[in-house]
């Protein structure tokens, strides 16, 4: 993007988003100009590129005043400004479309899964517990995030109800192969100030370049949520509280092999954006 300046540099006569030909003091110059001629070249003939300050906001949840266009103050450039907040959306419209968004990720989640209902009903059958427990986490979530959405104040607290958080800690990495680590009867990773909170979605690698030999009761590659953390201390379960099935996982044993098994976070997950999955192990037939 570039802008046209008068001769004396302090107006702006156009702002050029794609390259064309250009007519200046009667001259007519080829649109080969934008792509091989330099910004020395350029300013020449009253020519300057334009940079860009701001990013755009997110336009669900607000309006934003059109571009600014200033000249810089050594008259060689041109800054544009985006994402200044010109207004709120209209909370109650926005409240609607993000329940109705819920509702259609509710209803998606459960269709794969209704013929057992049907089956149930015109033959009988029972229906796995496994599809059970899934599809009372996708109504639990479902109910949640309604009440979430619903409960905003404001578009700033709606913007909190659906915004992931990061977690204090990045990653930590234990010895996987430690009784003083890996706690069987306690089923307790143990790590000294490890940072992780309850409900905190944490990704399992057992470390082995070409071998799997991961803490006994843990998959390698597996997503995880923090249970019941102390400073030191946390267990894990396959689901977060507020699926309302969590439970504490079994560790059996500490691993074979490995001082470098890592846990990392992947963040305190907001409830609109976190649905169970068929593929989730704890639903996983």
């Amino acid at each position: 993007m570039w802008a046209k300046l008068n001769s004396d540099r302090d107006a702006i006569e156009e702002i050029i988003v794609n390259t064309k030909d250009m007519l200046v003091d009667g001259i007519n110059y080829p649109k080969a100009l934008f792509t091989l001629w330099t910004d020395a070249q350029r300013l020449d003939i009253d020519i300057v590129p334009v940079t860009t300050t701001g990013s755009h906001l997110d336009t669900a949840y607000y309006t934003e005043q059109d571009a600014t266009y200033e000249i810089a103050g050594d008259k060689e450039s041109v800054v544009r400004t985006i994402g200044v907040k010109a207004s709120d959306r209209t909370l109650a419209t926005v409240k609607t479309s993000q329940v109705t968004n819920a509702k259609e990720t509710c209803n998606g989640l459960l269709k794969n899964t209704d013929w057992y209902v049907t089956r149930k009903s015109e033959r009988s059958v029972a229906i796995p517990d496994k599809i059970i427990a899934f599809r009372a986490a996708v109504l639990a979530v479902y109910t949640a995030a309604k009440s979430a959405i619903n409960g905003a104040a404001n578009i700033g607290a709606l913007v909190t109800v659906n915004t992931n958080t990061a977690g204090a800690t990045a990653s930590i990495t234990v010895d996987g192969t430690s009784t003083g680590v890996v706690s069987a009867s306690n089923n307790t990773i143990t790590k000294n100030s490890h940072g992780f909170v309850d409900d905190e979605a944490l990704t399992y690698d057992d470390g082995q370049a070409s071998a799997d030999k991961p803490i006994k009761g843990l998959v390698s590659g597996q997503n995880y949520y923090v249970h019941t953390a102390t400073t030191n201390t946390f267990k894990l379960s396959l689901t977060p509280s507020v699926y309302g099935d969590e439970a504490v996982i079994s560790l059996t044993g500490v691993a074979d092999a490995g001082t470098q098994h890592k846990f990392t976070s992947l963040g305190i997950r907001k409830t609109p954006n976190d649905w169970p999955t068929e593929n989730n192990l704890a639903y996983k037939l």
